[in-house]
């Protein structure tokens, strides 16, 4: 199979002479016949091409010109090119596609002779669109209904695509600005998830060569400081890190804590394996800023608005049994609701709620063995709406360690054996309910104050959680906004949310 990476090496000196020495009127000689190499087809001939396309080569084509024109019908995107352009675009996107059938039959000219045009008249396609166009050839169906589910509370309608494919996912990416030639961070993350660390490499690898670069990008606003970013650089220092892996491209834990300093007392935190993160807002206020916050820490992130209590149970077990948790060295849960101390309410009005233990229970060690031994954090946010909560509410922080019951006294007797129950991590912020009529749209001072303290690299780097969490109780404290806090862990070793 030709690469359609790079199908034709040329140096950037050859380019930039080539430009001087052959005119576009060139001639190519084949078989002693001349054949003229214009950049321009005849109408009718374009029209005959569109005919003999398949569907999936003419979403090919739309993709592959969604930098360089703004049609898309596909006739009159490739008129719109054909006339629009110096260079043989029509005979670039037929070698694209493969099909040296129509080449050979309306040009006249060989797959060598294509090859031989491309070098002489650089390239109009990117070489980030060439990219993932390979990457679509080798995508199962299976791996895109994968993909589609991870990122299905990213995109706009809940990932409901008008075309199931892997394409149109990379537009709707694209418009959402969470894929870009300048930032493929995601698509890593992605193809690492789903154990096609091979695709994660040839990304990295042309990476590597410094030619996806920003340009001109006329589909996608460029990213937000914010978002998640990934520079060659920060490539070539990750790649040892890609090779030291297993064949399904995951290192585990227990092999790779030598790799980290201090060992003993950390945990392994890496930005390749980061974690997964699921966040549902049940209040419509904080989500967007949080799953900006958790994607630039190098989590993956997945976002839920308005769910009712099954809901919310359906999605939680959904989460705990993916397979990916075995790559992944944390694991990261947010749920902002109305309840009571004991449940949250979702969007159910009568109803006993769902109970904070079983969201807790729903990723033990016993009931989701690929968490096991790895730090489970959970944020919550409750407003509670009864006024008997209010009076009986916490009014001090609550800092416990290890709790006092089985799993916990099991772990204290036998240290040797992680429980069901070590390494969670459980902040929890009770308001209540008249908090959201006060401020009406704005984010919770909890989820704030959290969001401003991860988002400073400096605090990430020198404070393990529990110091930054301790900060975030001095500030909550200092308000004075009637919002109590609570902090329960069993934390086994120092949490830095800082890769290493």
């Amino acid at each position: 199979m030709t690469s359609l990476t790079c199908p034709v090496k040329v140096t950037r000196d050859e380019l930039f002479c080539s430009r001087k020495k052959y005119p576009l009127s060139c001639t190519a000689k084949t078989q002693g016949n001349t054949v003229m190499s214009s950049h321009r087809v005849s109408v009718s001939t374009l029209v005959q091409i569109i005919e003999e396309l398949e569907s999936e080569e003419e979403e090919v084509i739309l993709f592959a010109c969604r930098d360089i024109a703004s049609n898309t019908n596909l006739r009159e995107l490739l008129s719109e090119v054909n006339e629009g352009t110096s260079h043989p675009v029509i005979l670039e996107l037929l070698y694209l596609l493969k099909r040296f059938d129509l080449i050979k039959k309306h040009f006249k000219i060989s797959k060598l002779e294509v090859e031989r045009l491309l070098k002489i008249h650089p390239r109009t396609i990117s070489d980030y669109r060439y990219l993932i166009i390979e990457l679509n050839e080798a995508i199962e169906e299976d791996e895109l209904k994968s993909l589609m589910f991870l990122l299905k509370n990213e995109l706009r309608n809940g990932g409901k695509l008008k075309n199931q494919t892997f394409l149109s996912l990379i537009v709707e990416l694209e418009k959402n600005q969470l894929v870009m030639p300048s930032d493929l961070d995601l698509l890593e993350k992605l193809f690492q998830t789903i154990h096609r660390v091979d695709l994660k490499k040839k990304i990295l690898k042309l990476q590597e060569t410094g030619i996806i670069q920003g340009g001109p990008y006329i589909n996608a606003l460029p990213a937000t400081a914010s978002l998640h970013r990934i520079s060659s650089s920060a490539c070539s220092n990750t790649i040892p890190q890609i090779g030291a892996a297993s064949n399904k491209g995951t290192t585990p834990v227990q092999d790779t804590l030598s790799q980290v300093g201090e060992h003993d007392e950390r945990y392994l935190v890496r930005k390749q394996n980061m974690g997964f993160c699921v966040i549902i807002d049940c209040v419509g206020n904080d989500a967007e800023m949080l799953q900006l916050l958790f994607r630039s820490l190098h989590f993956i992130v997945q976002c839920h608005w308005y769910k009712k209590v099954d809901e919310v149970k359906e999605i939680l077990q959904d989460v705990a049994n993916m397979e990916q948790h075995k790559i992944h060295d944390v694991f990261l849960c947010v749920i902002i609701s109305r309840g009571n101390s004991d449940s949250l309410f979702c969007l159910d009005e009568k109803s006993p709620g769902l109970s904070l233990d079983r969201i807790k229970n729903t990723f033990t060690g016993q009931t989701c063995p690929n968490l096991r031994g790895k730090p489970k954090l959970f944020f919550i946010q409750n407003y509670l709406v009864c006024d008997l909560e209010k009076r009986q509410r916490e009014s001090a922080v609550e800092v416990d360690g290890p709790r006092e019951d089985a799993a916990c006294r099991q772990w204290v007797q036998n240290q040797s054996r992680i429980p069901n129950e070590a390494d969670i991590f459980w902040s929890h912020c009770r308001v209540d309910e008249l908090e959201l009529q006060r401020s009406s749209g704005s984010t919770s001072l909890y989820l704030r104050s959290l969001r401003d303290l991860l988002n400073d690299k400096r605090i990430r780097k020198q404070r393990d959680l529990l110091n930054i969490h301790t900060e975030l109780n001095h500030i909550i404290y200092t308000k004075q906004a009637g919002y109590a806090l609570q902090l329960r862990h069993t934390l086994t070793k120092k949490l830095f949310l800082y890769p290493a």
